[in-house]
């Protein structure tokens, strides 16, 4: 054990911990996480490849206390190559109004120093130590000892993963589980893939499972051939049997699991969703996430905490498009991933094809309002891209604060210019004492503009204040950047941007109608690139102002090279510009670093961030319109600032 806790405390000591001075972590749902919890927690230490070098698995009960500190009563620890041994740790735990929080690692007897961050919704607690630098996924679930067999009934859906030294015998499964209420599964038929793209299948007769203090063992026949499982699996189920997860009790497995939905019942994929997942493939390696997704009429806008093939944790916002008329189970576009959606909307993604991941997705269920003047605190989104609010904030980023109750007496604009710290006597202060430039107020909505001295402190703190009445305070981690890319339609679709075409002229808005040639300079405006230099004061009109970190540009993974401009939209309020050159087109089959005529994704990297939530439709360059008002603004983008002067070519 020695030699592998001395590899855990390598690896750690590279990790901060989300515990610093300053603005203090709302902590007001610590009263959500209360009572005694089952949990299972697997970690993988990643090598060349896509192979593992380690593996842990740690499981047992949890019991929250309610006010911030846990225990962990009855838990087991295994490490690849070495004995089972019982962890009782003790820890902190902090849980915001929302949902998302983080507690200290329990495994910190292991030499690990940092934090699971997770997000709570309908009681189950997802999570991962991603900022702490490690490939893990941690989940629980209230432990109610008084269930019984008739409690595990119906026809569910379970997503698995397993864990192997190298991608070959590594693998993802799906199968079903039509428990009888009485102990009884009895032929259950398990379908999975290996890293390496092989199929590979298992058929198991006469399983049966028992209850015991509210968990549900499972016991499979003993084989030395089976591919998955052989023996025992000790599986936890929600209180309400929609949920059920688990793993091996010496082992380093981890599945999830839905209770399928009824019978022509709908299962539309809406609203706020928490989620975590666990990829892995020969090509990248090893990645884990944790973070949120909002769904709406097929289109979704997802913020994922990345840790990916080693490299440091950083944000990923993203957009994606699923069917609208999902019965049960959907695959994405690419069929690498099926997903299921169950009872109440819980959702599960399982591998396939060579890809390898398990993905757990929960509806999350708003508060109840607290308070006259109330903020959302799962409504504070980047303005651009509607990022939920796990992408945190950076310094001059243009955030909405959505869903509010009794933010402004009524809906007042700025005035063209500057944006002033007060309107219609609603002030937005972060961190206490910093005032924030408003673009517009409202009674549910208000836009603003982040301060750049926001950067001082790890965590922001949010307030409004409607004439003298303040509301409740929420609270974001803040990063050097959150790129977002403005959009005609709510942070999806393509771009507001403008073309200049290669071969002259005036310029014109890019749409699928207008496409952007290869040469020619695209102007993009966006949210979140972060301070400015030289420094400029808080919501003044911008200049030309560069950055001080670096951003870089890629169409459909193509890199645009070193843009031309990349700082403030100069003689704008709000907005940061990038300039770019479209590369050129492929002109054969299978040739690489051009692009293809047609939609492509944008992607904007920042040092701790990326966005790829926007397309940019490529033509020929041949066959624009062109657009000759230099006042044109951009269509259904409420808090778009308004596009009045030219923008630097």
């Amino acid at each position: 054990m020695k030699i592998v806790r001395t590899l855990l405390l390598i690896i750690a000591a590279t990790a901060g911990s989300a515990f610093a001075a300053g603005p203090a972590w709302d902590s007001t749902g610590n009263g959500l996480l209360s009572g005694t919890y089952y949990f299972r927690q697997v970690l993988y230490v990643g090598a060349s490849g896509g192979s593992v070098s380690q593996a842990l698995a740690f499981y047992g009960n949890i019991n929250f206390n309610g006010s911030g500190t846990y225990s962990v009563t009855s838990g087991t620890a295994l490490i690849s190559g070495n004995a089972a041994e019982s962890l009782t740790p003790t820890g902190t735990y902090s849980l915001s109004s929302s949902g998302f929080g983080f507690m200290s690692s329990p495994l910190v007897s292991l030499g690990v120093t940092g934090n699971v961050n997770f997000l709570l919704a309908n009681g189950i607690l997802i999570g991962s130590e991603t900022e702490t630098g490690y490939n893990d996924l941690f989940i629980a679930a209230p432990a109610v000892t008084s269930l019984g067999l008739s409690t595990f009934s119906g026809a569910y859906t379970l997503s698995a993963f397993f864990i192997g030294g190298t991608p070959a015998t590594s693998a993802s499964a799906r199968f079903a589980l039509n428990p009888d209420g009485a102990g009884h599964l009895n032929t259950v038929t398990i379908q999975g893939t290996t890293g390496t793209g092989a199929t590979v299948n298992q058929s198991s007769a006469g399983v049966k499972y028992i209850a015991s203090n509210g968990a549900f063992p499972i016991t499979f026949p003993t084989s030395t051939t089976a591919p998955f499982y052989s023996g025992q699996e000790y599986m936890y189920i929600s209180p309400d049997g929609n949920f059920v997860f688990g793993g091996s009790p010496a082992g380093f497995d981890m599945f999830v699991g839905v209770r399928n939905a009824s019978s022509g019942a709908s299962t539309p994929l809406s609203g706020l969703y928490y989620e975590i997942g666990l990829d892995d493939n020969a090509i990248n390696g090893l990645d884990t996430y944790y973070g949120a997704f909002n769904a709406y009429q097929g289109s979704a806008i997802g913020h994922e905490r990345l840790l990916f093939g080693g490299s440091s944790p950083y944000g990923s916002t993203y957009s994606v498009s699923y069917p609208t008329n999902i019965s049960n189970t959907y695959s994405d576009a690419s069929n690498t991933t099926t997903y299921t959606i169950g009872q109440n909307g819980f959702r599960i993604g399982s591998g396939n094809n060579g890809y390898l991941s398990i993905e757990v997705g929960i509806p999350y269920t708003p508060p109840s309002v607290t308070r006259s003047v109330y903020v959302d605190p799962t409504g504070v989104v980047n303005a651009a891209s509607s990022a939920p609010y796990t992408a945190g904030v950076s310094p001059g980023e243009f955030i909405t604060l959505y869903n509010g109750v009794n933010l402004a007496k009524s809906t007042v604009f700025a005035p063209a210019g500057a944006f002033p710290t007060t309107l219609g006597g609603v002030t937005v202060t972060i961190d206490g004492v910093l005032q924030a430039p408003l673009y517009y107020v409202s009674p549910t909505q208000i836009s603003f503009l982040m301060p750049y001295e926001v950067s001082t402190f790890p965590i922001a703190s949010i307030q409004v204040n409607n004439n003298g009445t303040t509301s409740n305070i929420t609270t974001q981690n803040v990063n050097l950047t959150t790129p977002g890319l403005f959009t005609y339609n709510t942070g999806i679709g393509y771009g507001a941007m403008l073309d200049y075409p290669a071969s002259g002229g005036n310029y014109f808005f890019i749409n699928g109608s207008n496409p952007a040639g290869p040469g020619d300079t695209v102007v993009a405006f966006l949210a979140g690139l972060g301070t400015p230099f030289p420094a400029n004061g808080d919501g003044a009109l911008g200049v030309v102002d560069y950055l001080v970190q670096t951003i870089s540009i890629d169409i459909g993974g193509v890199s645009t090279g070193t843009p031309a401009y990349a700082g403030l939209a100069p003689g704008l309020a709000g907005l940061y510009q990038i300039n770019f050159t479209v590369p050129a087109l492929c002109t054969t089959s299978g040739q690489t670093g051009c692009l293809n005529v047609g939609d492509n994704s944008l992607g904007i990297s920042g040092p701790d961030s990326y966005s790829s939530e926007a397309l940019i439709p490529i033509g020929t360059g041949t066959t624009a319109s062109v657009v000759t008002s230099t006042n044109s603004t951009p269509a259904a983008r409420k808090v778009l600032p308004r596009l009045t002067g030219t923008p630097v070519k």
